[in-house]
């Protein structure tokens, strides 16, 4: 991993304490930035560092590990994973339920330890890539109305283009041919039957596609869907125009009319009075 795993230890032992913190700090991926005496202690502690991991004793005096961990598992901010070490092989069962990482029974072997402890590296480093993942996917469609999956996909089909209006485009299959076109050009798309007429300023493409595959390669929040079968730019709304069914029609610059079912009208409110458009 690119980064150290934070951890505290929990125990009323102190010499317990001291010995994880030795074999802890002998793994240069983990950094113990504290020792708890107590749970009430670690509570404090872990709303104010929010550590990535906490090595927990079961059996301590005032709140056990146990009622810690279940303090935790209702807790609605970041908390941290957690892995028991105790010398009581009969709770294992009433520490899984509060979802724990993992249970190390004393006296545990090197060996033992430095599997937990892989894991918890995997876990972590799996985490972060979807995060990772998640945000690049948020910018990149918020910079150019293309998703990840649009863009590794206009990627692959280009033939040439320079990277600036490959993020600007969407790439289809029209009949046999695979064509790109420009985000901006288009003013809404539509389902019908087995295809896609994507509408933009030069005419309407069929398109062998689905409304979800479009959903998956576009920004929804500039290709929001207004209704089963179809989705506009927003960049082209100029109007919205309430029916008296409680719908509305969707004016676009290209002076087609689209219609917003009750389903999607909330969803396009919010997107409208972001982008600062009147009644």
């Amino acid at each position: 991993m690119s980064r150290q795993l934070t951890a505290i230890i929990v125990d009323d032992e102190p010499l317990a304490r001291e010995g994880l913190m030795l074999r802890l700090n002998g793994d240069t991926r983990f950094d113990v930035i504290a020792q708890c005496p107590s749970a009430f202690h670690a509570l404090q502690v872990i709303e104010e560092f929010q550590p990535d991991i906490a090595f927990v004793d079961i059996e301590m005096p005032g709140l056990s590990g146990l009622e810690l961990a279940e303090q935790l598992s209702k807790n609605t901010t970041p908390v941290p994973k957690v892995v028991f070490v105790t010398a009581f092989k009969e709770f294992a069962l009433n520490a899984f339920e509060f979802q724990a990482f993992d249970y190390l029974l004393k006296p545990f072997s090197d060996d033992r330890l430095a599997s937990c402890l892989s894991n918890l590296v995997d876990s972590f480093f799996a985490s972060d890539v979807v995060l990772q993942h998640l945000k690049l996917d948020e910018l990149l469609s918020r910079k150019t109305g293309n998703s990840i999956d649009g863009f590794i996909h206009n990627l692959e089909v280009s033939s040439g283009g320079s990277m600036s209006e490959l993020q600007r485009t969407v790439s289809m299959k029209s009949g046999s041919e695979w064509i790109r076109v420009k985000l901006d050009d288009i003013s809404w798309i539509e389902a019908a039957g087995d295809y896609m007429c994507v509408h933009t300023l030069e005419g309407t493409h069929i398109i062998r596609k689905t409304l979800k595959q479009f959903e998956l390669e576009l920004d929804t929040n500039l290709f929001p869907r207004v209704n089963r079968s179809a989705m506009i730019n927003m960049s082209k709304l100029t109007r919205l125009t309430p029916n008296s069914n409680g719908e509305y029609i969707a004016k676009l610059t290209s002076g087609d009319s689209v219609k917003v079912s009750r389903k999607y009208k909330f969803k396009l409110e919010e997107l409208r009075k972001s982008e600062g458009f009147s009644d």
